[in-house]
């Protein structure tokens, strides 16, 4: 069995749909996808996409990125929303919780960056005046914590010892140091909504070799104190430079 890493399908873009589409319906029937997040905002585009790569892989294991958690106009909030996922997960046959497989344990960790640092990075950053999670996504006044901390505490039954190596998976990168130095991005207030404080601490609780994150659009394979992190992001059709499936092998058993 090899495992894959992926994030950030958006599907709801008609190119990135038709890749999905075009992966070898026998080629990774014996294997496993791990996607880190933001396949779609609209519920129906995540069902069909999730549809086909389960008719692919032999396991799907995925959980939902900021774009997923967008309602727009919808009558429910943003949590009722991610729990609408998971039940559809569920439904599907999509992993969303630890899962014991092949030689290995792959583990996903639920997080969110911290929004109110991120809205009061304005003064300083004009760009994150039109950050979308700001107008889309819809927090129930009676959270009682703040967002990041809320997706943090669903983790903590999972925090253990396991038999077997562990691979740990999340939207947003665990720890700053991943992304790229402000100067190099055009986008110079990434950092305020990339990564979330507490999941580095989480991921190594767990005991994780291979952590696989999402969102930032940017490739990674690095090694970090006895860690390996791995982004291997679709993106946007307009940010590819080829027009190939990212599919990275993590792990072969």
């Amino acid at each position: 069995m090899r495992i894959f890493a992926s994030s950030d399908l958006h599907t709801d873009f008609p190119d990135n749909w038709r890749l999905v589409r075009e992966l070898s319906t026998q080629a990774f029937v014996a294997d496993t996808l791990i996607v880190a997040g933001d396949v779609a905002d609209d519920l129906g585009v995540i069902e069909g996409t999730l549809k086909m790569l389960r008719a692919r892989f032999r396991h799907v294991c995925y959980l939902p990125g900021n774009h997923e958690l967008w309602v727009r106009d919808a009558a429910y909030d943003s949590v009722e929303k991610f729990e609408q996922v998971l039940a559809l997960c569920r439904r599907l046959g999509v992993h969303t919780q630890p899962v014991a497989l092949d030689g290995c344990w792959v583990v996903p960790l639920f997080s969110w960056y911290d929004a109110d640092a991120a809205r009061a990075a304005i003064a300083d950053y004009a760009e994150l005046e039109g950050w979308a999670d700001f107008y889309f996504c819809k927090w129930p006044s009676g959270m009682g914590l703040p967002v990041a901390d809320f997706f943090l505490r669903l983790n903590e039954p999972h925090l253990k010892s396991y038999d077997r190596p562990v691979i740990t998976f999340s939207h947003f990168a665990p720890r700053a140091d991943l992304l790229p130095a402000p100067e190099w991005l055009r986008f110079k207030a990434l950092f305020k909504v990339a990564s979330c404080d507490g999941l580095e601490e989480q991921l190594r609780r767990a005991g994780a070799a291979v952590h696989v994150f999402g969102h930032s659009h940017i490739a990674c394979d690095r090694v970090i104190d006895d860690v390996r992190y791995v982004q291997s992001p679709l993106r946007y059709p307009r940010e590819r430079r080829t027009q190939e499936f990212p599919l990275k092998m993590i792990w072969r058993s």
